[in-house]
C-alpha cells in the first residue's frame, strides 16, 4: 500500500483541453466557437452533427504535450472538444473518467467567461484539481481574470507558454516551490502575483508537436484539422517560424503571445524534418504553413526551399503558406515554386494608404498586385485577407478596401471585421477615445459583431457590407474569363487531391454567396 500511494502522488495527470463553447440557436443549428491555435478566435453558425469547415491545429497545447511526455511520472492526455465536436456534458464526462491533477485551457477573449464557468463546475466535483488558464486575454488582462474566476482558477500562464507550463507541472509534482519562476501568476493571500516572461523562448528546441495525441488519446485522426485553403487532403498543418517582422496596431499574437519580439523562424533543417516525420506518420499530401508570417525573411525562405529541394521534398509533397506580400519578390516566388510551393495566403489589410500607416503595416499596392500576377503565372494558388474597422474608417476607406481587393489577380479573399482584442494598441487607442461600443467579452468575434463607434457609420452598416463582400466580390471575378479558366484548373488540382465532394460543395457554397451578395 505505502508502495500505491507514493506511485500516486509522483504520476501526475495532465489534461491539455481545448474546452467546446456551443450556443443553440435552434434544434438543428448552432453558434460553434473556434478558439486554440487561431490568431483570430471567432464563432460559426453550422449545424449541430456537423464539425466545422475550418479546423486550425492548436500548436501551443501540442508542443506542451511533446515536452511533457519527456519527463518521468506524468501522464499526458489530451481533449480537443473543438475539433472532436463534442458538447460539454461530454468534455465533462472525460474529465470525470481522466480525474485530472492539472488541467490546462487555452482560452481567448470571447470564450473566457465561459471557460471559467466551466472550471468552477469541474471545480465542484474534483476540487484538487489545479485549473491554468493560458492565452493572450488571461496574459492582457490576468488580474482581471482572477478577479472574475473566484477559486475556479489556481494559475495563468502568460505569453508563449510551453516551457513555463512544463516547469510549474514539475514543480507540482516534485512538491517545489513555484513562486519565483516567470511566465506564470497565481493567488497568494488574496493579492494576484504576477511573474512576468523574462526570456524569449528559443523555438529550435521544441520537440515535434505530439499530433498522435490530437484530438484526443483515444481518437487520433489528425485529418480533423483542416483549412479550406489547401488543396490536397491530408493535410498537415505545421510551423516554420514565430512572429512577424511588421508591428500592426490589432495584431493580438504579435504583440501578447511575443511581446513584440523579434521574428524567429525554426532551422530549414528542423522543418524539412518534421516534414520527412509526417510524411512518413501520416502520408500528408499537403503541408500547411500557419505560420505568423511564413516570408517574413528572404534569406530563410530560400534557405527552406534550398534545403527541401536538397532532400528531394519537393517531388514528394505540395505545401503552402500564410504569408506577406512585401517582403516577397520575384526570386523568392519563383524558388518557392521550384520547391513544390502550390498555394499563398497574404495580408493587405486595408486598400487606404493612411490607415495602413497609421496601423503599422507598411503595404505598396503595386507590389502585391505583381506579385499576385506573378503567382498566377506560376500556378500558385493565392489568397487575400483584408479587414473592415480599423482605425480612422470611413465609409469612403470601406470601399476602397473592397476596390482594391477586386483589382488584385487573387484567387480566393477573405473579409472581416477587425476585433479590437484587449492587450493590442488598438484596443488600447479605441478605450481611450471611448470609441469601445462593447466590453462584454462575448461580442468579441470579428465573423459577427463591430465592437467598435465610428464617426461615419453605425456597426449595423460595417456587419452588412462584411455579410455581402465575398458574394460581391466573385460575382465581379466571375466576369473575367482568364480567372474562371484558371479557377476550374484549381478546382481539377483539388479534385485530385480531396475528390469530387469537395468540388461540388465548393461551387455549391460559391452559389450561395453569389446569390446572397
Amino acid at each position: 500500500m505505502p508502495f500505491l500511494i507514493f506511485y500516486f502522488i509522483l504520476n501526475m495527470k495532465v489534461l491539455l483541453a481545448n474546452p467546446p463553447y456551443r450556443v443553440s440557436i435552434n434544434d438543428k443549428e448552432e453558434r460553434f466557437f473556434i478558439r486554440a491555435g487561431s490568431r483570430w478566435p471567432f464563432s460559426v453558425t453550422k449545424c449541430k452533427n456537423e464539425k466545422s469547415d475550418y479546423m486550425p491545429f492548436p500548436f501551443y497545447l501540442a508542443y506542451a504535450a511533446a515536452l511533457l511526455e519527456k519527463e518521468e511520472n506524468v501522464e499526458v492526455f489530451v481533449e480537443d472538444s473543438i475539433a472532436l465536436n463534442e458538447t460539454e456534458d461530454q468534455f465533462i464526462a472525460k474529465v470525470k473518467t481522466i480525474v485530472p491533477d492539472v488541467i490546462l485551457f487555452e482560452t481567448s477573449t470571447n470564450t473566457v467567461r465561459h471557460d471559467i464557468e466551466l472550471a468552477k463546475k469541474i471545480k465542484e466535483f474534483s476540487p484538487e484539481t489545479r485549473i491554468i488558464l493560458a492565452g493572450f486575454h488571461v496574459t492582457a488582462l490576468t488580474k482581471e481574470t482572477f478577479d472574475i474566476s473566484g477559486s475556479a482558477i489556481d494559475f495563468i500562464l502568460l505569453s508563449e507558454y510551453e516551457i513555463n507550463f512544463v516547469d510549474l507541472v514539475k514543480a507540482l509534482r516534485d512538491g517545489r516551490d513555484f513562486s519565483s519562476q516567470e511566465g506564470i501568476a497565481f493567488k497568494k493571500d488574496g493579492q494576484v502575483v504576477i511573474n512576468p516572461v523574462k526570456s524569449l523562448l528559443d523555438i529550435s528546441k521544441l520537440p515535434f508537436p505530439a499530433r498522435h495525441l490530437f484530438p484526443s488519446n483515444t481518437n487520433n485522426d489528425i485529418s480533423v484539422y483542416w483549412d479550406g485553403f489547401c488543396q490536397s487532403r491530408p493535410a498537415i498543418q505545421m510551423h516554420a517560424s514565430r512572429g512577424c517582422p511588421f508591428r500592426c496596431n490589432f495584431c493580438v499574437w504579435n504583440q501578447i503571445m511575443y511581446r513584440n519580439e523579434k521574428y524567429r523562424p525554426f532551422p530549414a533543417s528542423y522543418i524539412c524534418d518534421e516534414i520527412e516525420s509526417v510524411l512518413k506518420e501520416y502520408r500528408a499530401k499537403e503541408i500547411y504553413f500557419d505560420d505568423d508570417t511564413f516570408t517574413g525573411s528572404k534569406q530563410h525562405v530560400l534557405e527552406f526551399c534550398d534545403e527541401m529541394i536538397k532532400r528531394g521534398l519537393h517531388k514528394k509533397v505540395g505545401w503552402s503558406a500564410m504569408a506577406d506580400f512585401m517582403i516577397t519578390d520575384d526570386e523568392m516566388i519563383r524558388r518557392m515554386k521550384k520547391a513544390g510551393c502550390v498555394g499563398l495566403k497574404f495580408g493587405v489589410e486595408s486598400g487606404n494608404q493612411d490607415i495602413l500607416k497609421h496601423i503599422g503595416k507598411p503595404i505598396n499596392f503595386d507590389r502585391i498586385k505583381s506579385n499576385a500576377k506573378l503567382c498566377a503565372k506560376l500556378g500558385i494558388k493565392t489568397h487575400g485577407t483584408f479587414t473592415f474597422g480599423l482605425s480612422n474608417e470611413t465609409k469612403k476607406t470601406i470601399q476602397e478596401t473592397f476596390n482594391l481587393a477586386k483589382s488584385i489577380d487573387c484567387d480566393s479573399v477573405q473579409f472581416s471585421i477587425t476585433t479590437p482584442f484587449p492587450g493590442t494598441r488598438y484596443h488600447d487607442e479605441l478605450k481611450s477615445q471611448g470609441r469601445l461600443l462593447s466590453e462584454k467579452w462575448e461580442d468579441f468575434d470579428g465573423n459577427n459583431n463591430c465592437v467598435v463607434k465610428f464617426d461615419d457609420f453605425d456597426e449595423k452598416y460595417i456587419v452588412d457590407f462584411y455579410k455581402k463582400a465575398t458574394g460581391r466580390w466573385l460575382k465581379h471575378k466571375m466576369r473575367d474569363p482568364k480567372w474562371v479558366i484558371r479557377q476550374l484548373r484549381y478546382l481539377n488540382r483539388s479534385r485530385a487531391g480531396q475528390g469530387s465532394n469537395f468540388v461540388i460543395k465548393r461551387i455549391r457554397r460559391a452559389m450561395e454567396l453569389i446569390m446572397d451578395r
